[in-house]
């Protein structure tokens, strides 16, 4: 037992030395905040949520989810009691609280280590339980200790590493005194909770390290690929076999080959599109009856890549600058639905007839939003437009260099949210069995069930399609299936924000009930009509894939190592928090239309800033990209 001690104790001073080290301010040291993000987050994904989900099944995601979900319902509370006086935040409470749940983690991993180092264990040791243990326990702390350092000082981040310490002592001197089922039955429950608050702690905002040399870049490319190597390798499991680890990476791979060739040409589709789109004019914003607006909007947001995070700026961009409200409302709510590579996964994991059913959905959903809340909201008085006619024609190279800046910009904001997606559905392709759901659908209340989880949250239409894929294979209705692909991408909290700003509570209630119950109505059309989907039931077996699919994932894995060496982890990070921030930042996506140097038309075709309650922008990228986009475009 005593040499399991001090590895459990050497394990979290060496975490707490590594988050003091990054507090120096050197920007090399921001390696070692990369190796713990990355390899935080991978324990949370292959360790500890596969850990409750192998004991608790469908239940641990439940228990994760609302882990999730605490933070910000708590921090709003605090701010509603306390006011002005309450500086709570999503990220900070969540920090909080996943820091006592690792407080309680260690307990437990304490009281199993200290059996499996007992009595009954002495004829033989598990010395690579403790190790594996140890190599978690080390970028935990040092995340956890790390955040604390930044935002309280040295003393708190002390006395959390004392009582991290004597959480694990104490676990291991009552490992006699606690029977081992209680131990097992509140094991899964703590790695369910602390995986769901890990989510805030490892978005918490980090501060800016200055300019990256190449030697850093490459180094801390290095610490990713080993922040994500060392869960894998140090698996463990307090279950004989562990067989739900391989179970996960096989599930997550298969997804990853079936989805790598239709993205990747998605991409390449949006990016052409993105190109042919800037010669677009824009005189004719203001014209028309609503509906003709309302379908303005949608044509103006179809070649962007523009997530749900960056379409809110750019549409009070368009707002400021005169567009109707039927225009910037379908621009609002069909862009993030309409991308090509949402098509083109939608045909892959839907079947072809879905797929345009999700599509036509997608348009007129658009349309009667913007013609209900053109229908609410009065009318100004025309502001004066920028006339300029069309962008002027780029020579070849540079019009190929804008194809690859939008497929590196539509990458960014698609990949990170497909990688989470794509977990998702993996964890609840082994999580729930199959027709596990269909209970739920036959009541009909699925439709209803999904609309409402759907209608607050975001979700990138391209995450949403495997998830989607998953869940028809689980017994849940097309119906429902399809109002959360409409409704997840278009509506959450911070749209709400928006359009109740720009348009008054009433107009915003009416409309997104609106929204709601025109989807809920497609969706029920959809059931009673019978429209053929066609998921793949490849997912729920193996079988082999060929050069396309290996080589299309090849190839998006390439340029996605290329933007972690570029960019590193943080521009990623940025853009899966970009749909909580009411402090929101515009990507760059206003290509499609030539920009104005008026007063309200502070809109640069550069990687421009735009906080939605201030109006600032910023010529700098919101995600501290090294590169430059748009220096061809015009001012």
């Amino acid at each position: 037992m005593g040499e399991a001690l001090l590895i459990t104790l050497g394990s979290v001073l060496l975490g707490g030395g590594l988050a003091a080290a990054t507090r120096r301010g050197a920007s090399w040291l921001g390696v070692l905040r990369s190796f713990a993000i990355a390899a935080v987050a991978m324990l949370a994904a292959v360790q500890l949520l596969p850990e409750a989900v192998e004991q608790l099944g469908a239940r641990a995601l439940l228990i994760f989810l609302g882990a999730v979900a605490l933070p910000p319902l708590f921090a709003y509370a605090l701010r509603r009691l306390l006011g002005a006086r309450a500086q709570a935040t999503a990220h900070g409470v969540g920090a909080e609280l996943g820091y006592f749940g690792f407080v309680a983690h260690q307990f437990v991993e304490g009281l199993a280590l200290g059996t499996y180092s007992g009595p009954a264990h002495v004829d033989h040791d598990h010395v690579e339980i403790v190790l594996a243990v140890a190599a978690h326990t080390i970028p935990l702390t040092a995340l956890f200790i790390g955040t604390v350092l930044a935002r309280r000082g040295r003393a708190p981040a002390l006395r959390r590493i004392v009582a991290l310490l004597l959480a694990s002592s104490l676990g291991f001197l009552t490992a006699g005194w606690v029977t081992a089922a209680v131990a097992e039955a509140v094991a899964p429950v703590v790695a369910a909770l602390v995986a769901g608050f890990l989510c805030h702690v490892l978005l918490h905002p980090s501060e800016q390290t200055g300019e990256r040399s190449p030697l850093v870049r490459t180094l801390e490319l290095v610490a990713i690929v080993a922040g994500l190597a060392l869960p894998l390798g140090s698996v463990h499991s307090h279950d004989a076999g562990g067989g739900i680890h391989d179970r996960l990476q096989h599930t997550w791979l298969e997804l990853a080959l079936e989805t790598a060739p239709m993205l990747l040409l998605g991409l390449v589709l949006g990016a052409a599109l993105q190109v042919i789109g800037a010669r677009a004019p824009t005189r004719w914003l203001q014209q028309g009856t609503p509906l003709r607006q309302a379908l303005r909007g949608i044509a103006i947001g179809a070649p962007l890549p523009l997530c749900a995070c960056g379409v809110l700026p750019i549409a009070a961009g368009l707002r400021r600058r005169g567009a109707p409200v039927a225009l910037v409302v379908a621009f609002l709510i069909s862009t993030p639905e309409l991308g090509p590579e949402t098509l083109t996964l939608g045909v892959r994991f839907l079947g072809w007839p879905y797929a345009l059913v999700r599509l036509a959905a997608a348009l007129a959903l658009a349309v009667v939003a913007g013609l209900v809340f053109a229908s609410l909201v009065e009318r100004p008085a025309a502001a004066p437009m920028h006339t300029g006619g069309v962008l002027a024609d780029r020579p070849s190279g540079a019009a190929l260099r804008t194809a690859w800046e939008a497929f590196d910009e539509l990458l960014l904001h698609t990949a990170p949210w497909t990688i989470v997606g794509l977990l998702a559905a993996a964890f609840l392709e082994i999580a729930v069995p199959t027709e596990g759901l269909a209970a739920l659908a036959d009541t009909g209340l699925d439709i209803l069930v999904v609309a409402l989880v759907a209608l607050p949250t975001y979700v990138c239409a391209a995450s949403a399609t495997p998830m989607a894929a998953v869940l028809l294979l689980k017994g849940v209705s097309p119906g429902a299936v399809l109002v959360g692909l409409l409704l997840g991408p278009a509506t959450n909290v911070a749209t709400v924000a928006v359009l109740g700003r720009s348009y008054g509570r009433r107009a915003t209630v009416l409309g997104i009930l609106a929204i709601a119950i025109a989807s809920c109505g497609m969706g029920i059309l959809v059931n009673v009509f019978g429209v053929p989907v066609t998921p793949p039931r490849a997912l729920e077996q193996a079988h082999e894939h060929g050069a396309i699919a290996w080589g299309a994932l090849a190839l998006v894995g390439i340029a996605l190592v290329r933007q972690l060496w570029r960019d590193g982890v943080q521009s990623w990070l940025d853009v899966i928090d970009g749909g909580a921030h009411a402090h929101l930042h515009a990507h760059h996506h206003g290509d499609a239309m030539e920009h104005d140097g008026d007063a309200h038309g502070h809109e640069h075709a550069g990687h421009a800033h735009e906080h939605a309650a201030h109006g600032h922008e910023h010529a700098a990228h919101a995600h501290g990209h090294g590169h430059a986009h748009g220096e061809d475009h015009a001012h």
